[in-house]
């Protein structure tokens, strides 16, 4: 597979249908991004699951079949992220734009308290 940008990714993104016919017969203008955030929730929930166990009882992150799982669920997310941008009720979102933004967004804020961060760094624990 060759590397994609998240752009060609949202184009090329062939999870479109294999819903019932109740679903599909909906009137609902958002049923599409709601059900993707649905899969978002239940990824969640299994990743949470994981984390819980790993907590209580530990759990092997170097099992290879425990690390396909983590990552199955992780890669829910972006699919998820991708179907939502593709089914907005109000229009596509341009999801490499939006990513582009909120990273440089979230990197001005750390870059304006990062000074103030390095300085409770140095203090140390209180």
């Amino acid at each position: 597979m060759n590397d994609r940008t998240i752009r060609e990714l949202q184009s090329a993104l062939p999870w479109t249908a294999h819903y019932h016919r109740d679903f599909r017969s909906s009137p609902m203008t958002h049923k599409d991004f709601a059900h993707a955030l649905l899969h978002v929730h239940k990824a969640g929930g299994k990743l949470a699951a994981i984390i819980d166990e790993a907590e209580h009882g530990g759990f092997d992150w170097a099992d290879p079949a425990k690390r396909a799982d983590v990552e199955k669920y992780i890669a829910d997310f972006v699919i998820c992220a991708l179907r939502m941008a593709t089914t907005c009720p109000d229009g596509q979102v341009d999801l490499q734009r939006a990513v582009e933004q909120r990273l440089t967004a979230k990197n001005n804020q750390l870059a304006a308290v990062a000074p103030e961060l390095r300085a409770v760094e140095r203090q140390g624990p209180r």
